[in-house]
């Protein structure tokens, strides 16, 4: 096997190994879903794969695998973001809200989100993980539809709440998924696909939000919007719930070799790919941040960005609304907007991917034009509509940042329980950061809601300097490791049969960190 490094696309390269057909192995269907990658292995077909054969099976996993995630998170986007949508129908006048309940609905949809984060991460690491989560996105389904319900603040207060629950269980097993699926070089672009679709789902909502303002019906228009949202993720959650694989090894779209080969194109990447047993010592060192500190620098680096994520997020439609829009207009504009947040956030996963060692310089840059867009908003005139209206698209560029730091722990962290538990620290940060970044909005000031765009402006600068730090972590701890090497206190960072043991990074001094 040729030596590793921390991008290394594949290790199937040079494999020579004899092919094994199903019906060969005797007890095959008695594995169970406990089985670990190299039991599978070791009942599994394995051949000599080329670089053509690794292609063609990468390119079977994404036409597959993509769409589902895709869809769902454009999805769960739309019913996460519906308020603001019906806030520019007079949902706040509707039901009454005053002061900062508004933002509070924001924050209360975070506050769930951040109750359930660990207990749906404990859960998802036992159970198919495609039932779990097409259960899971029916029951967020039939919450989003009682929004439509609601009478008063107390109404639409619990269901935020309660949908901020169930919607948490996405985006970290996404996280975790995308990690069992792809080496560690392509990771950075199918996170940045599936999270660009952010930006679909804004546009697909900005589109069912000016078509439910054009009905004369019995309700409001905005009640239109949370049912045909509700419709729409209740039918997605049977395809789920029907078709979304639980790990490589169980999958129906693949052959028993095409299964082998995408458990040994993972190998390099010396994270695992799953282990159905919660490891306590794997969360004491991920937690411990004497022994592993990234897992809280990326803890606090989501708390900035999603603070500015807070804000934008629920204040997007009035932001845009300010500068002059009509009610139809700024949901009409909501598809430029969906646009450039795709744009923005795909294209930071594919450069991260495409230059070498450049992660943490991409999340960095990718900041950039966001605070361009807020200085504009604060800069320029009332007049200078074109002006405003060009820097609210450039401000969801951040999300690209955003993207980036929430596969680190999928890259840069090994040891199934301790991955899950990294992740859900970084999830812990984005749901406090949405839930404070709300709360710096302030309507009725001039220039608008100036003292959203500088917290922002704050938060950004923040994240600078801890993703800077987080980068000289992980050169540091590379560099310490290749020392040992060399003077032969360590053995070289070569596969010889353990890249499957479910050691943490820290455990595995053959680990290299991605840059």
């Amino acid at each position: 096997m040729s030596s590793i490094n921390a991008d290394d696309k594949s290790s199937l390269d040079g494999v020579n190994v004899t092919t094994v057909t199903k019906h060969q192995v005797p007890l095959l269907d008695t594995i169970n879903e406990t089985e670990d990658a190299e039991e599978f292995l070791a009942r599994h077909a394995v051949g000599t794969y080329t670089d053509e054969s690794n292609k063609k099976l990468l390119r079977r996993i994404d036409m597959y695998l993509m769409p589902l995630m895709c869809v769902s998170y454009c999805i769960q986007y739309i019913d996460k973001s519906a308020l603001s949508y019906a806030a520019v129908f007079d949902l706040r006048k509707d039901l009454g809200l005053k002061g900062q309940q508004y933002s509070m609905l924001t924050s209360l949809f975070y506050i769930g989100y951040l109750v359930a984060e660990y207990p749906q991460a404990w859960l998802s690491q036992r159970v198919h993980i495609g039932r779990f989560l097409g259960v899971i996105m029916a029951i967020w389904g039939v919450i989003l539809g009682c929004t439509a319900a609601t009478e008063k603040y107390a109404d639409i207060a619990a269901v935020r709440f309660f949908q901020g629950i169930f919607e948490s269980a996405l985006t970290p097993a996404y996280i975790i998924v995308t990690g069992m699926w792809y080496t560690r070089k392509e990771q950075p672009f199918r996170i940045g696909i599936w999270y660009s679709m952010n930006g679909i789902g804004n546009s697909i909502g900005a589109l069912i939000s000016y078509g439910m303002g054009l009905i004369d019906g019995k309700l409001e228009s905005w009640r239109y919007i949370f049912l045909i949202e509700a419709a729409m993720t209740l039918v997605w959650s049977i395809v789920v719930f029907t078709i979304f694989p639980s790990s490589p090894m169980r999958v129906r779209w693949l052959t028993d070799e095409q299964k082998a080969q995408a458990v040994e194109r993972v190998r390099s990447n010396r994270t695992g790919i799953i282990n159905r047993k919660w490891k306590w010592d794997q969360v004491k060192e991920a937690l411990d941040p004497r022994v592993d500190p990234s897992g809280w620098i990326l803890f606090f680096a989501c708390v900035l960005n999603e603070v500015i994520n807070g804000g934008v997020s629920t204040y997007k439609g009035l932001v845009i609304k300010s500068i002059g829009w009509d009610d139809l207009q700024s949901a009409l504009f909501g598809i430029a907007y969906g646009a450039a947040v795709t744009i923005e956030i795909s294209s930071c996963g594919y450069f991260a991917m495409r230059l070498k060692n450049s992660r943490h310089w991409m999340m960095i840059v990718y900041l950039i034009p966001s605070a361009i867009g807020m200085i504009l908003q604060i800069t320029l005139p009332a007049s200078n509509k074109a002006g405003k209206t060009i820097g609210v698209l450039l401000m969801p560029s951040f999300v690209g940042s955003l993207a980036l730091c929430m596969g680190i722990p999928a890259q840069n962290t090994a040891g199934y329980t301790k991955r899950s538990v990294v992740v859900g620290l970084a999830f812990l940060g984005y749901c406090v950061g949405n839930i404070i970044g709300s709360f710096a909005w302030v309507s009725g000031q001039k220039p608008a809601y100036i003292s959203g765009y500088v917290t922002c402006l704050a938060c950004m600068a923040g994240q600078v300097v801890l993703f800077s730090l987080l980068r000289w972590y992980y050169w540091r701890q590379n560099k310490k490791r290749d020392a040992a090497v060399a003077t032969g206190q360590s053995p070289e960072p070569v596969g010889d049969g353990d890249e499957f043991a479910d050691l943490t990074d820290m455990q595995d001094q053959k680990f290299r960190y991605t840059l």
